[in-house]
């Protein structure tokens, strides 16, 4: 059945491309699929030698400074009130204000070699420059050779302090943003995301500007004419497929929180999502919709083969219909109603996990307000150079929250302070005593890996810690734990060194 699939999908691609290519689009529609395709320069060509209507071609033009990054000239192109007269006009002359006034005071980053442009507004982040710049090249490579379509250069980031920026930046209503926690936008051609210095223990950034970048190679892929389910449920799916695995994956997240959806009748439907899935009413809904198009997604590739979702790409980019169905038939046979039947249906008959191959979870925490206050109280010690009173607090607690990384990560620090090295290695544990991730937990494992003779798995442990919480001392100096006001060894990498003493810079 998969190989009839693949045969019917194949011929129905090359039908497609033939007939796309004996009609010709309109002169202006194509300086449109070009900058919709962030083909810049292919634009600007187009825009140089087409004639026609003079107002549909200005607002062309200042869409393609938006999609440059040049949102001052967007603004000044769209003075004219000619062009603000229409809806679209109105809207990208809003979009270009807000962008120039949010960005006034940037600065970039531009790094030819590795095809990445990086507009930053905070100063203080341009010590995670280097760090942004391998993660994008690295994301961006592997996630083209898997979708078979590249990517061109170079690659737009805007990195901004707060979700006011990321909504003045990519035309998200702030409300929206703040609902459902958005962290990135890609829009315009670009990736908008949140510095991990607007979040106080940092976020996955790097599988966050990874599920971004996909969003673009789809839009470019498909002249951005992927349903939302198909967009969404691919960046979901490439997210972590780019990097090796880490411990704190959850391979099975989307397919277990889809199944409840479903049975709780939680669940929205893959053709009931919205403009955007940032802008559904709550983060439940939010949650629930991102699990239901990535195990969607994962389902329907692994029925009809990896090669079929780069011709339904293809297809979509050659139809231009407004409906994924026909271009979904040609290539696997069915309709979205029909393939979405059978996924659920898949869900459902799904037999439940033996309790003998479940894996014990983390215990929960008993009492925050104990865990809370111990924390605070170890916190201040720690801050007077009490370290050995801070560890008393700190293992207090470890009663009531022995699977919290945080906690751990505390007490073996103190334990360091005091020169107890048994001690830091007892307060650490295991990794699957915890029930997160936490930057300065990896950091320490990592440097009690290093210390033990396993410097790949250190070098795992660091890159990890370094993708949750970059600007935490602990992760910028590599496990170097100092009193405070007190010195440690700075690391011997440039990046990794201007990251850490930046780090121990205090705060404006």
């Amino acid at each position: 059945m998969k190989a009839w699939r693949s045969a019917l999908g194949v011929l129905a691609a090359l039908c497609g491309v033939g007939a796309a290519a004996l009609a010709a689009p309109p002169p202006a529609r194509s300086v449109g699929d070009a900058i919709t395709e962030i083909d810049l320069e292919r634009a600007r060509h187009l825009l140089d030698v087409t004639t026609g209507d003079a107002t549909v071609l200005a607002l062309e033009r200042a869409r393609l400074a938006v999609y440059a990054g040049d949102c001052d000239a967007a603004a000044a192109q769209l003075s004219a009130p000619t062009l603000t007269e229409s809806k679209e006009g109105a809207q990208l002359s809003a979009l270009a204000k807000s962008c120039a006034r949010a960005t006034a005071a940037g600065f970039v980053v531009d790094v030819h070699e590795r095809g990445v442009w990086l507009r930053f507004q905070d100063d203080a982040d341009r010590v995670l420059a280097p760090f942004f710049v391998e993660t994008v090249a690295r994301a961006r490579d592997s996630i083209a050779r898997e979708i078979g379509v590249e990517l061109l250069t170079p690659l737009r980031i805007d990195v901004v302090r707060d979700l006011f920026s990321l909504s003045a930046v990519s035309g998200l209503p702030l409300q929206a943003a703040e609902t459902t926690g958005t962290l990135a936008v890609a829009r315009w051609g670009k990736v908008i995301f949140l510095s991990p210095r607007a979040v106080p223990l940092g976020y996955p950034w790097q599988d966050t500007l990874a599920h971004e970048i996909t969003h673009l190679i789809v839009t470019r892929a498909s002249r951005d004419r992927a349903p939302l389910w198909l967009q969404e449920g691919v960046a979901k799916r490439e997210e972590t497929r780019w990097r090796p695995a880490r411990p704190f994956d959850e391979p099975t997240w989307s397919d277990d929180t889809a199944r409840n959806a479903l049975k709780s009748g939680g669940s929205i439907g893959l053709d009931q999502l919205g403009p955007s899935i940032a802008m559904l009413p709550t983060p439940e809904a939010a949650t629930n919709a991102f699990a239901a198009v990535s195990s969607f997604v994962k389902y329907w590739i692994g029925e009809t083969g990896p090669s079929a979702l780069e011709l339904l790409l293809l297809d979509l980019r050659a139809t231009g219909s407004d409906s994924a169905d026909p271009a979904l038939r040609s290539v696997s046979g069915y309709t979205l109603a029909e393939w979405s039947r059978l996924w659920e249906d898949s869900l459902r008959d799904t037999p439940p996990p033996d309790p003998r191959e479940a894996v014990e979870r983390p215990a929960r925490i008993t009492d925050p307000m104990r865990l809370a206050r111990a924390i605070r109280l170890g916190d201040l010690l720690v801050e007077r150079g009490h370290a050995e009173a801070a560890r008393r607090e700190y293992r207090s607690a470890l009663e009531v929250a022995p699977a919290e990384p945080a906690l751990r990560w505390r007490v073996a620090r103190a334990s360091l302070l005091v020169g107890d090295e048994p001690g830091f290695r007892d307060a650490l544990g295991s990794r699957d005593q915890l029930r997160s991730a936490h930057g300065g937990w990896l950091a320490l494992s990592s440097r009690l890996l290093r210390q033990e003779g396993h410097a790949a798995d250190a070098d795992l442990a660091s890159e990890h810690a370094l993708a949750v919480d970059p600007l935490s001392e602990d992760v910028a100096c590599e496990g170097a734990v100092r009193a405070p006001g007190g010195t440690a060894p700075l690391p011997s990498d440039p990046a990794r060194r201007t990251l850490c003493e930046s780090s121990r810079t205090p705060p404006r």
